[in-house]
This record gives structure tokens, C-alpha cells and sequence, in this order.
């Protein structure tokens, strides 16, 4: 009689993970657009301006910083002589990349949650369902990003040749958003609370961004929590890239890399191992 012990089986590797993800939404490109389609059309169908509202409402936000710290607290604020424009492109250079983060970590709870009629069926890929959500996000902030870098061409002292590496920092910022949507997806189904979490930390975190500010405003004391804030990074670094034009915050640009790739190889990792038994959660 044997009595070999049975070997315990090995999961695929990260690189077929990966292989296996990528295949998926390249395979489902048009039900991925027809989603996004749907995500900006669906909730304001009926309505005079139909989906154009949701893109206002980004603009009628930064509009409306614009006018409150960039115009009326603005003038009265002395800036260094190596500020590289004035304090509203300041704002717009680091508010509209964090409200998109925002709006992508508000809806990151529910991209499976919300879903859950998708989620069950077995033939449905659910990979999808991450990735449109986040692509709806950067759709909606194509005109904010417009309005951001139209008014830095015109107004604000214009681009360097830094800005060419906007691309780059867009697919960095994406990879973000797509690793924490998996990970904060696949986990509230089985841990309601993190949706009041993340809407508690969304509501507090611009605060702690130096988005609105200068860090050197900020008092020594507290300075730290900036550094502590994982979105000052991704701001950081939009700043050197549209603002500033140069590196000014070259540790930035490694954080936010490594937040990009590990967070998305975290996401992709979790979701693997979750996705078996994630109908049967919901």
C-alpha cells in the first residue's frame, strides 16, 4: 500500500495571471466600451443635457477651487521665484488627477457588489467589469484634463518638454486605480465596512494632498502626513510633468512606479484567488 503523500498543487504563475487578464479585455474590448457606455449614459437618461452632466459636474468642482483658492486666496499668497506659473495652474495641475482617483476609489467598492447578476453567471468575464469602470473614470475627466492643460498653455507659463511624459504617468496612474479597484472589489463582499472607509478616507484625504497647497505652507510639525499620503505621490508627479517641468520630486516618480506595479500585480493576485467563490459570497 502507498503512502505517499499527495502534493499540493500549484497556482498559476503571475506571468500566466497576467497573460491570462490581458487576453480577457482584449477579447471583450467592445463589451468593455459598450459598459462604459452605458455607465456615462444609463444614470442621467432623461435628462435635458443627458450624459453631458457628467462631465460638468468635474468641471463645476475645479471651476469652482479655481475661483475660491486660485483667484480670491491666490492674490494674497506670495509664491517663490521658481514657481513656474501662476497659483490656478497650480490647483488644476494637482486637483484634477486626484478628483479622478476619487471618483475611481468611490466606485471601486462596487464594481463586483453592484454587479452581482454578472458576477454569477459563469460564461461572463468579471475581469471586465474593474477595468470599464475605471475606463469610464478617465473618460469623464478627458475635458477637465483638457481644461487643465489648455489653461497651462495659454495662461499658466505653458508646457516643458516634460509634459511628453504624460502618457506614461496616465498608464502609471491607470495601473493604480485598476490594482486598488481588485483589491477593494473583491474584498467588500467580504468586509462591508470597507465602502464607509473608503468614503471617510476619500473625504478627509485631499486635505493631506498637496493639491490646494504648497508643502513648505504646510506647518514642520504636520509636514510628515503629506508624505505618509500615498496620493501625494501620484500629485507630486503630476506637477513635475505639467507644472513644473522638471523633476522637481524625483522620489515621487519611484513611489508612485512601485505603487503602480505592485498594487496591479496585489489586485490581479486577489482577484485570482477570490474569484472562485466570489458569486457565491454576493
Amino acid at each position: 500500500m502507498s503512502n505517499a503523500i499527495p502534493q499540493k498543487v500549484a497556482g498559476p504563475s503571475l506571468a500566466t495571471m497576467l497573460i491570462e487578464f490581458v487576453r480577457v479585455i482584449r477579447r471583450n474590448y467592445a463589451l468593455i466600451r459598450e459598459m462604459v457606455l452605458r455607465d456615462i449614459k444609463g444614470g442621467h437618461a432623461g435628462h435635458g443635457l443627458g450624459s453631458l452632466w457628467v462631465y460638468v459636474q468635474p468641471i463645476v468642482v475645479v471651476a469652482t477651487f479655481m475661483l475660491i483658492f486660485g483667484v480670491v486666496i491666490g492674490t494674497k499668497m506670495a509664491v517663490t521665484a521658481t514657481f513656474p506659473g501662476d497659483y490656478t495652474s497650480y490647483i488644476l495641475v494637482g486637483l484634477t488627477p486626484w478628483l479622478l482617483m476619487s471618483n475611481a476609489l468611490g466606485r471601486a467598492p462596487n464594481a463586483f457588489s453592484g454587479n452581482a447578476n454578472l458576477v454569477k453567471q459563469v460564461v461572463f468575464p468579471i475581469e471586465t467589469l474593474p477595468v470599464a469602470s475605471i475606463v469610464a473614470c478617465f473618460v469623464i475627466y478627458i475635458p477637465t484634463f483638457a481644461l487643465m492643460i489648455g489653461y497651462k498653455l495659454l495662461i499658466g507659463g505653458g508646457l516643458s518638454w516634460l509634459a511628453l511624459a504624460l502618457p506614461v504617468v496616465l498608464g502609471m496612474h491607470a495601473l493604480v486605480c485598476i490594482g486598488l479597484t481588485l483589491l477593494l472589489s473583491v474584498t467588500t463582499p467580504f468586509l462591508r465596512d470597507i465602502r464607509e472607509f473608503v468614503t471617510m478616507y476619500m473625504s478627509v484625504s485631499m486635505y493631506f494632498t498637496p493639491a490646494i497647497y504648497l508643502p513648505d505652507w504646510v506647518p514642520a510639525l504636520v509636514r510628515p502626513i503629506l508624505y505618509l499620503n500615498p496620493f501625494s505621490y501620484v500629485v507630486w508627479v503630476y506637477q513635475d510633468t505639467l507644472f513644473f517641468g522638471e523633476f522637481r520630486h524625483p522620489f515621487a516618480w519611484v513611489v508612485f512606479a512601485a505603487m503602480a506595479i505592485g498594487l496591479f500585480i496585489a489586485g490581479l493576485v486577489v482577484f485570482r484567488r477570490v474569484k472562485p467563490v466570489l458569486g457565491n459570497v454576493l
